[in-house]
């Protein structure tokens, strides 16, 4: 990230240089949308989001899920679940050489105050 100084107004501002990746994916969209034979679904995990450039954020995956975070080239997961990791997952990780980091915290909900 590089800061410019603005002369007009005597203020900061921000120019932000985006990092772009190497790994690119192809979807074809005249292929059917229900999938076709041999081919991919690629399903986000439930609440993905991109957070910064390579890091991303979303809920607990599950097998559906592998084929579209194998095109995000991962090379970490953090995991915030106390359960132990599925096994399904685990290979999944493995197979793909992507490390797991697991702190299992419990969650937390605030009750609503009458």
């Amino acid at each position: 990230m590089k800061l410019d100084h603005n002369n007009y107004e005597d203020q900061m501002c921000r120019a932000i240089e985006a990092n772009h990746r190497d790994q690119a994916v192809v979807i074809d969209n005249d292929d059917d949308c229900n999938g076709g034979e041999g081919e991919d679904l690629y399903i986000p995990p439930l609440n993905f989001s991109m957070v910064d450039n390579g890091i991303f954020r979303s809920g607990f995956p599950d097998s559906a899920n592998f084929s579209f975070l194998q095109t995000l080239g991962l090379r970490s997961i953090i995991c915030l679940c106390p359960e132990p990791y599925p096994e399904a997952n685990k290979e999944f990780i493995n197979s793909n050489g992507i490390k797991l980091f697991q702190f299992g915290i419990e969650g937390y909900k605030l009750r609503n105050e009458k």
